[in-house]
């Protein structure tokens, strides 16, 4: 398992990894803003909204790296 995760980060960009992560983080205070908005505090429905607008930039961020990443390969591969 630590050999395709090491294998799989290898290949990855910087930005892959930072829009990974960002997502991760976004999702976990998605949910405990979820919960603490269901409790009753109103106030958490703005870190509803920052939570999402992080997931967001986190997948714009990891797909665009993911896309250069892709071009770049294939351009160096057909001047090879």
């Amino acid at each position: 398992m630590w050999g395709y995760a090491r294998e799989m980060l290898d290949r990855s960009s910087i930005g892959e990894i930072f829009g990974t992560a960002v997502m991760f983080v976004a999702v976990v205070a998605l949910v405990c803003s979820a919960m603490i908005y269901a409790s009753g505090d109103e106030l958490a429905f703005f870190g509803l909204l920052a939570a999402f607008a992080a997931g967001t930039t986190g997948v714009g961020v990891h797909v665009a790296s993911r896309e250069a990443r892709l071009r770049r390969a294939g351009r160096s591969a057909t001047r090879g």
